[in-house]
């Protein structure tokens, strides 16, 4: 199977921004650098990262920040809440 994936030549200072996970510095830095639009830099960093297979999982803007855990249990409260209430206020 031929791979049609066209892996782009990236500077040296953008290659450094990905390694420290940071694709939008890269991306700011490869359209400075070659004077792309916003755009055409985020593809090639794009395709750039599919190419390194575990460079992916470095990203930090990929990355949430969501403190999901709490999140949660709060849903789960609430849901708690809203039935106990529906269950005094409407038994009959």
């Amino acid at each position: 199977m031929a791979n049609f994936l066209q892996v782009p030549d990236l500077p040296s200072h953008v290659l450094d921004a990905l390694s420290r996970g940071e694709r939008s510095e890269a991306i700011a830095l490869l359209q400075a650098a070659q004077n792309l639009s916003r755009e055409d830099a985020r593809e090639q960093v794009a395709s750039y990262i599919l190419s390194q297979p575990g460079l992916g999982r470095r990203m930090k803007d990929t990355q949430s920040n969501t403190p999901w855990g709490l999140l949660r249990w709060l849903f789960l409260a609430q849901a708690i809440v809203v039935a106990i209430g529906y269950f005094v206020l409407f038994k009959d």
